[in-house]
This record gives C-alpha cells, sequence and structure tokens, in this order.
C-alpha cells in the first residue's frame, strides 16, 4: 500500500481512501483456516463505514488480525485490516480498538509515528499488543495506533500539504498489516532526525522530530513469530473482470511447512530499497515493485489516455478499449519472468457494473514521482504491480535477512 521503505507509496490513488475500516469484537478467532499458518483474506467493498459511502473500497485486500493486552487474555478481533506487502508492521485505527494498550517509551518519552502517503499522512503514537494472526504468535510488538486521543495534535512537520487520514473513513480500513519484504517500516534513514517520520512526545513539550534507534521501529510482525517466520504467500483465484468479492489466503511461510513450498516459482530478488526492474515497451522501469496495498497497476505511459477530471475515476486509465499489454519483471539476480496483463477503460469498469464493484483485474492508472526513507521515488522509472497482480497467482514475498529453501531475502517470487 504505502508507507515508508520506499516499496509502496506510488499506489495511494485510491477510489476510495486506501486503507480499511470497521471493528470487531474481544474473542473470536477472526478470519482463520484449520492450517495454523494459514488465514483468510477478502477482497470486498471495506467496513461498514466505507462500504456504505459512495466510495467504497476497489482492489484492497482485508483480514482479521486480534490483538491482546501483552501477556494477557484480553483481546479483540478487528476485521477489514488491510494486507499489505509494500510495507511493514501492524497499524490499528483508534476508533476500531477498544482495548487499553500499554504506550511505549524510549527514555521517558513516547515514541510516536507520521506515515506519509502520496496523498497524505497518518498519525499516531506506538503501544505495544500482542499479536495473533490464525495460529501464529507474535508477543509484546509495537502497533501504531493512529488517531489515537493520548497525542491527538499533529505536528506541523507531519501535516504537510496533503490530507491527514486519521479515521476510518478517511484511511478505507480498520488498520494495515505491513507483511512486506523488511524487518523494520523505515530502517537506518529514521534513525537520524529531520524526516518528519519518527517523533518522540511529553506533556510539557509535546511532541518533536527525532531519531529512533532501528530496535524501537515498528516491526514486521511476521518475523516475530516463533516459526513460519521468514515471509508470506498471498493467494487469490483469477476473476474474469470484476467481482464483488473474492476470497483468498495470506499463508505464513516460506518452505517451512507442507503446504508453503516454493514450487516453480521463479524467485526475483530486491535491491535495498525492495525494487526490481520492469521491461516494459521501450522504457527500463528501474525503481518497480509488487505491492499488495496498491490498488492497481501504476505505470508511465503517455499513449493511454487518462480518465477525464469530470469522470467518477479521474485519476487512472480510460483507453477507448481494453489494452492487452506485456511486461518483464527482472530481479536483482538476472531472473526474468513475463507478465501479460489488461487495462480497461475505469470508467466503463465502474458505471457498467449491476453491483458495486470490490475488484477489478484490469484497473491502471500513471505513476508519480514520491519520496520516502530520504529517496526520490521517480514515477518515470517505476512500475508498481498492486492487487491486480495477484489474481490468479500466488506472489511470495521473503523477509530480509531470513533464510528460505530458496536464500536469503528480500525477494518476491511467483
Amino acid at each position: 500500500m504505502r508507507i515508508n521503505r520506499v516499496t509502496a507509496l506510488i499506489g495511494m490513488l485510491c477510489v476510495a481512501g486506501c486503507g480499511g475500516g470497521g471493528s470487531s469484537l474481544n474473542g473470536g478467532g477472526g478470519g482463520s483456516t484449520s492450517e495454523p499458518n494459514v488465514q483468510a483474506v477478502t477482497v470486498d467493498s471495506g467496513p461498514t463505514v466505507v462500504a456504505s459511502s459512495n466510495s467504497p473500497a476497489v482492489n484492497t485486500l482485508y483480514t482479521t488480525v486480534r490483538i491482546c493486552v501483552p501477556g494477557t487474555g484480553t483481546c479483540q478481533d478487528i476485521d477489514h485490516v488491510q494486507v499489505d506487502t509494500g510495507s511493514s508492521g501492524l497499524r490499528i485505527l483508534a476508533s476500531a480498538l477498544t482495548l487499553s494498550l500499554p504506550l511505549q517509551n524510549s527514555n521517558g518519552n513516547v515514541i510516536a509515528e507520521c506515515v506519509h502517503f502520496v496523498d497524505g499522512s497518518s498519525w499516531g503514537p506506538l503501544r505495544q499488543a500482542d499479536i495473533k494472526i490464525s495460529g501464529e504468535v507474535a508477543s509484546n510488538q509495537s502497533v501504531q495506533v493512529i488517531g489515537d486521543a493520548a497525542y491527538p495534535t499533529v505536528p506541523n512537520a507531519c501535516l504537510g500539504t496533503g490530507t491527514a487520514e486519521n479515521t476510518v473513513t478517511a484511511f478505507g480500513a480498520n488498520g494495515i498489516l505491513g507483511v512486506g519484504p523488511f524487518i523494520q517500516d523505515c530502517g537506518p534513514a529514521c534513525e537520524q532526525a529531520g524526516g518528519a517520520t519518527y517523533f518522540t512526545c511529553n506533556s510539557s513539550t509535546g511532541c518533536t522530530d527525532s531519531g529512533i534507534p532501528v530496535a524501537l521501529q515498528l516491526t514486521n510482525p511476521v518475523t516475530a513469530f516463533a516459526t513460519d517466520n521468514n515471509g508470506v504467500i498471498i493467494e487469490l483465484p483469477t476473476i474474469s473482470s470484476t467481482s464483488s468479492m473474492v476470497n483468498g489466503s495470506l499463508i505464513f511461510g516460506i518452505g517451512t511447512q507442507s503446504n508453503n513450498g516454493l514450487g516453480t516459482a521463479k524467485v526475483l530478488t530486491l535491491d535495498n530499497i525492495g525494487a526490481l526492474t520492469t521491461d516494459y515497451k521501450t522504457q527500463t522501469l528501474s525503481q518497480s515493485f509488487i505491492d499488495s496495498g496498491s490498488n492497481a497497476y501504476y505505470f508511465p505511459d503517455t499513449t493511454i489516455n487518462v480518465c477525464p477530471d469530470s469522470s467518477s475515476a479521474p485519476q487512472f486509465f480510460c483507453p477507448g478499449t481494453t489494452l492487452n499489454l506485456v511486461a518483464t519483471l527482472v530481479g536483482i539476480n538476472g531472473v526474468s519472468s513475463s507478465v501479460n496483463f489488461s487495462v480497461a477503460d475505469a470508467n466503463t469498469l465502474f458505471t457498467n457494473a449491476t453491483s458495486r464493484i470490490a475488484a477489478a483485474v484490469s484497473l491502471a492508472a500513471p505513476s508519480t514521482s514520491v519520496s520516502a526513507d530520504g529517496s526520490t521515488f521517480n514515477g518515470t522509472a517505476t512500475f508498481d504491480w498492486g492487487l491486480p497482480f495477484y489474481f490468479s497467482r500466488n506472489v511470495y514475498t521473503a523477509i530480509e535477512n531470513q533464510n528460505t529453501s530458496a536464500g536469503m531475502g528480500p525477494y518476491f517470487a511467483f
């Protein structure tokens, strides 16, 4: 989806917010299957407050996450948490959370974070929780609580010029589960002050832009599992064009169980910002990435018409007829894979549907330039393979410094 670490951020041009929303109840399993490393996921119109609006979520992958007060059985299941391979760490909207979780402190100061997106930002402190997904447990982890009343004033450095996305309605989800290829959400770039990402807060001086050690940053919860902690697999079925709901699976671990082997999948390794190369037409797009949190394909192509401003989808491509295209993804290891994809008229997708659309396999838009981790992510050199890429294939995300049956991450495989 978005978040730092440079993998993400391009695809934050959404039909409906971008994220998830709507909470659940204490207790209950919350979307798991009978296999302890398999979690049910769904593409639907989003939490109640989003689905009932005029702009329901489109191509947003959700799951249910159980949050517990550390070391206790006091828990809450939170549904419609977006599954994002473009970020690391769990973030929950305060309005979806009923538990009282302890604040994370550093030298007596509360740690807070500003998450920068293409179209805005989200703000909130870090709190401690046990995270339970299917049969996997990550104990005593940091969780960002967006819109938390403990520190409601958003620093000017966080606000920037974009929209504040601190509510379920604005965010489009009850939270976001970052299961991307990196352990931390920001890494060494956020150890120094000045990036308007991590802040330290206290009651007397407010919140100050601060550098935070890597060990205290928001962490990919998968790496804290006792087993199945080296990556994830997202499995989604084939859809013909559009659908009102798609069900699939989030599988933890790569080569750790009988149900998560690589099989014949090609392994494409990533550079230190999570990028690989896409060869598309005459372009070599060296800052490309695969991201379940982006709701479309985002790439540069001035030959494809963009929807007019007056349309229902002004930020997407609107070709006169559906285009059948091909591109080749190339990993840092030189392994390549050719991918066929299509681009349909976004206005036609949304206006001609007989029912509310939650999934559209041919949704695409132009990429844009963004900054993250102190680096500029150039939209003219980027192909963001968003959620439409995941339909009809199993996509593996291996985490950095974690050993797998195909070697060390980070890599994507499909």
